[in-house]
C-alpha cells in the first residue's frame, strides 16, 4: 500500500533549485490506512499541527461554558495566529476573564507576522509582548484548564505539569498508544512536543 516517500521539487525557471522528501498518510476515523508514502511509523514532531487535539482538553474541562467564552477562543487555542491586534486583545481579554494576565503566558515573545503590524507598533514606540506570540491562544487555553482545575498556573509548560499531563492523555487515547512513551523534545513556544508516528497522529 504504501509508495516511496512523497518528492517536492523547487524550481526557479525551468530548473530543479531543491528536492525534499515527505512522508505522508491518509487514514480512516477508524484507522485503516486508505494510501501512504514512505514509512508511516517514523515518529515526527507534529508541532503546531498538534494544536486542535491540544485544545481538546481545553475545550472539554467546561472552563469554556465557566467562564463565557466562545468560538474565537477555541478558534485561538487551535490557531497560530499572526499577531494582529484583534488577536492580541482576544487573547488580552480571555486572560483576564479567567483572572489571569499575560504575565501568566510562559512562551515567550515574538514581534507580529504581518509588516504592517510591526510598522504600527514601530510608529506607537510599543514593543511586542507575550499576547503576540502566535502560539499565545494556545498557552491561554492551557492556562485557562490549570484555572479549571485549580492547578497552579505556573510552570505548566513543564513536561510533568498536570496540563501536559492531560494533552499525553488525550494524545494516547486519539492514537491508541502511551504518549508518555513518546520521545519528545520542546517545542519553541516552551512546551514538550512528543514524537508521533505519522500514522498514528494521522
Amino acid at each position: 500500500m504504501s509508495r516511496g516517500p512523497v518528492v517536492i521539487e523547487v524550481t526557479r525557471g525551468p530548473v530543479v533549485e531543491s528536492r525534499h522528501e515527505g512522508i505522508a498518510a491518509v487514514v480512516k476515523a477508524d484507522g485503516t490506512i486508505v494510501e501512504s508514502w514512505g514509512d508511516v511509523e517514523t515518529a515526527i514532531l507534529p508541532r503546531s499541527a498538534n494544536k486542535p487535539i491540544q485544545a481538546m482538553a481545553f475545550v472539554e474541562s467546561g472552563a469554556v461554558e465557566r467562564f463565557g467564552l466562545g468560538d474565537e477562543h477555541i478558534a485561538l487555542s487551535c490557531a497560530s495566529h499572526s499577531g494582529e491586534t484583534r488577536h492580541v486583545e482576544t487573547v488580552r481579554v480571555w486572560l483576564a476573564r479567567v483572572g489571569l494576565s499575560e504575565a501568566n503566558l510562559e512562551c515567550g515573545t515574538h514581534a507580529p507576522r504581518l509588516q504592517t503590524s510591526i510598522e504600527a507598533l514601530a510608529r506607537a514606540n510599543i514593543l511586542p509582548s507575550a499576547a503576540f506570540n502566535n502560539c499565545s491562544g494556545k498557552h491561554s487555553g492551557f492556562l485557562t484548564t490549570a484555572v479549571q482545575y485549580g492547578e497552579p498556573t505556573k510552570g505548566y509548560i513543564k513536561y510533568d505539569h498536570p496540563v501536559q499531563r492531560r494533552l499525553r492523555e488525550t494524545m494516547s487515547d486519539l492514537c491508541g498508544l502511551d504518549a508518555n512513551g513518546f520521545p519528545h523534545g520542546t517545542d519553541g513556544c516552551g512546551i514538550p512536543t512528543l514524537a508521533t508516528p505519522l500514522k498514528s497522529l494521522a
